[in-house]
């Protein structure tokens, strides 16, 4: 391999480098703001304290979990929705463990199996510096960029949303629009150099000219900034290999299979040989100039079979293996899956336990935590836990008898022609019935993902240019969107019997009066 520039500026975990060309506030040993001595930071979970994410919608959220948007990229400044009272809501909640705004999700989480393995605790690593000097908060440390789906993919547990490939052949969608324009990058100058790491994400981050916009940037302004990739690594190109010289790259590698038929059933699209080459490659190049190199895995009834190889192979690389758990869609979640057939899967593993546990060190805690995890669910608890099963947003057990009777009432007053369409969706994630006024031909949805009810509505009505959710709650979220240049409200319910117990969500739909500019 070639001579590569290794850059005299440490690889940051949770603390700053000192590569930033402009002041960021000035810490001492303990990260907290010079001559303050306050106490650290209490929150269940440091998300809105320490980041932003950005979807390729131009959707402006705290992370991946949520379903609260801070604001619109194409509507609000960046710096107006970093100090905007949204982000500050949430922060004050999650500070008295209160996880209502938008957070319901990691609540439930934590509630069933801990905060220790919840997806909030993976945010501790950088919150080190928050003390309840509010200078401390001043800035994002991380941004977590999802810019474009674009994407040459169409893995079976991803959705139209991640991947343009599957939006166009499996939902029938037109293009997401570009959202992200000159005026993102200039106000993304002011924040690059408090950062120590952007997560690029996607899509397949190196098919989104977006990324490579702002990688010029850091490279420019603020090569201190760890360049963390998630990435399919089916890309390696002349351009790729030239920015490798410029900036720091690690790599999280997108792996749900070890052996090319798991792999390629999986993640359609993909050359399973070229891509074992390019983690090789990229790997590598990791190791050459200090920075990070791991493995991403979304644990499936697909791939299960081969896990103690997957992390058996990632040992001998030296590669730590994270594992997602999938909970939509329905298909490829184990916890969602009829208990004999988490059971089974769980014996499975358990029978490979001896050989596999004597060949691991880095990544034995992965699997013991795995397995500890699936004999749970075999027994009926955590997630597998009939109380934690989910249909679409909302847990199945909720406190009481819910319907949508108020929620279509609300609608009905502000529907253009009165008329509020209803459409359910059931526990895995697939249309159960549709409204037979709202459109003929609709009925061929029924028993197909709840996305493909998305491209049927855009058909008619044109691309959805605006989404974002408004209001959340245990038993409804409301959101506006825009079709073309119609507005609409969505409007979310679970249907609970008198137990409180919902097997479907009702989706309502009413259009506004038409406007004659497209709603940003």
């Amino acid at each position: 391999m070639k001579d590569r520039l290794v850059r005299a500026v440490p690889v940051r975990l949770g603390g700053r480098g000192d590569g930033g060309s402009a002041a960021a506030p000035d810490r001492g040993a303990d990260g907290r703001s010079a001559g303050w001595t306050g106490e650290p930071f209490r929150t269940a979970c440091a998300a809105p304290s320490i980041q932003l994410r950005f979807d390729p919608n131009g959707l402006v959220t705290t992370c991946c979990k949520t379903v609260q948007p801070l604001g619109h990229i194409a509507r609000d400044r960046l710096r107006d929705i970093w100090d905007g009272a949204l982000r500050h809501q949430m922060e004050d909640a999650l500070a008295v463990d209160d996880f209502s705004v938008g957070c319901q999700r990691c609540g439930a989480e934590i509630a069933q199996e801990g905060r220790e393995v919840s997806y909030a605790a993976i945010h501790d690593e950088w919150s080190g510096h928050l003390t309840d000097d509010p200078a401390t908060r001043a800035w994002p440390v991380r941004f977590e960029f999802n810019l474009s789906n674009s994407c040459n993919l169409q893995c079976i547990q991803c959705d139209g949303e991640s991947s343009s490939m599957i939006r166009l052949h499996r939902e029938g969608r037109p293009p997401l629009p570009a959202v992200y324009g000159d005026q993102f990058f200039d106000d993304l100058l002011e924040f690059l150099p408090h950062l120590d790491r952007i997560v690029f994400a996607g899509g397949e981050p190196f098919l989104a000219p977006e990324n490579f916009r702002v990688w010029d940037l850091i490279a420019e302004h603020a090569p201190h900034i760890d360049c963390m990739v998630v990435t399919n690594a089916t890309q390696r190109t002349p351009r790729i290999e030239a920015l490798l010289e410029r900036l720091r790259f690690s790599f999280v590698f997108s792996l749900d299979g070890i052996t090319a038929p798991t792999y390629e059933a999986i993640r359609i699209g993909s050359d399973f040989e070229q891509v074992m080459a390019n983690v090789d490659h990229f790997t590598a190049y990791t190791r050459e100039v200090g920075t990070t190199a791991s493995v991403n895995h979304c644990l499936m009834p697909q791939n299960a079979h081969e896990f103690g190889d997957l992390l058996v192979w990632a040992e001998e690389r030296g590669l730590f293996v994270n594992v997602s758990v999938v909970r939509t869609p329905a298909h490829a979640s184990i916890a969602r899956l009829p208990l004999p057939e988490i059971e089974r899967i769980s014996a499975l593993l358990e029978s490979q336990n001896g050989d596999v546990r004597s060949r691991l060190s880095l990544n034995l805690g992965t699997w013991d935590g795995e397995l500890a995890r699936l004999g749970s669910w075999a027994e009926g608890q955590g997630e597998a836990a009939p109380e934690s099963h989910t249909v679409m947003f909302f847990r199945c057990q909720g406190a009481g008898p819910v319907d949508d009777a108020a929620a279509r009432a609300e609608l009905a007053a502000v529907a253009a022609d009165g008329d509020v369409h209803r459409f359910a969706i059931g526990s895995d994630d697939r249309v159960r019935w549709v409204d037979a006024r709202f459109a003929p031909g609709l009925e061929e949805l029924i028993g197909r993902s709840y996305q493909d009810l998305t491209g049927a509505v855009t058909a008619m009505f044109g691309e959805m240019i605006h989404y974002e959710v408004v209001a959340t709650g245990d038993d409804r979220i409301d959101a506006h969107a825009t079709f073309g240049s119609t507005p609409a409200r969505i409007t979310y319910v679970p249907m609970r019997n008198d137990a409180g117990w919902a097997d479907d969500v009702h989706l309502l739909l009413a259009f506004e009066q038409r406007s004659t500019e497209p709603e940003i």
